[in-house]
């Protein structure tokens, strides 16, 4: 339905997919080939809760997302993917990931598709950041080396704060 309308991405994996649906990694990595097979390109969320972080168990939370999420994938599959990490715990929590957060996990997002299927893959792959993004912390977070954009939720619905933030990420300066 979503290529009918002439969509070219669809968000897949999103946190509040994954628990108020009950999404499991295995639904969401047959919501993947369903993307692909359609000819769009997915959009896939992974993240952790606050539990899984104060464990210290993020990185090997999140990398296990995406891995499951694309088992059974070919590499050239997967070159048509982008990915976006959204800590859940620091979303509309009050609670701010730090750039450096945001770093650690889509470095090892992308060491874990290097890994998986090739540096070519890895490298080329768009890694976005998603927890409360806003204009006020965007010029830090696209400045991360493994971070390649934004999942932009709330501060979307705000023309003023959405375009301050899209001038910023574009380097500003503001409108």
């Amino acid at each position: 339905m979503l290529a009918k309308l002439g969509c070219t991405y669809v968000v897949v994996g999103h946190s509040e997919r994954r628990e108020y649906h009950a999404e499991t990694d295995e639904v969401v990595g047959k919501k993947v080939r369903a993307a692909l097979k359609n000819e769009l390109t997915p959009i896939l969320c992974v993240g952790e809760g606050l539990e899984v972080r104060e464990a210290g168990g993020h990185i090997q939370h999140t990398t296990d997302q995406l891995i499951a999420a694309l088992k059974g994938l070919k590499v050239d599959q997967v070159a048509n993917l982008v990915v976006a990490y959204e800590p859940v715990w620091a979303i509309g929590t009050g609670r701010v990931a730090t750039p450096a957060d945001a770093e650690e996990v889509c470095a090892a997002l992308r060491s874990a598709l290097t890994e998986k299927y090739g540096a070519e893959v890895g490298d080329a792959t768009r890694i976005l950041y998603g927890g409360s993004v806003k204009s006020g912390n965007i010029s830090e977070l696209v400045a991360c080396e493994n971070v390649d954009g934004a999942l932009v939720g709330g501060a979307s619905l705000d023309g003023d704060e959405f375009t301050k933030l899209c001038a910023m990420a574009a380097g500003g300066p503001l409108p």
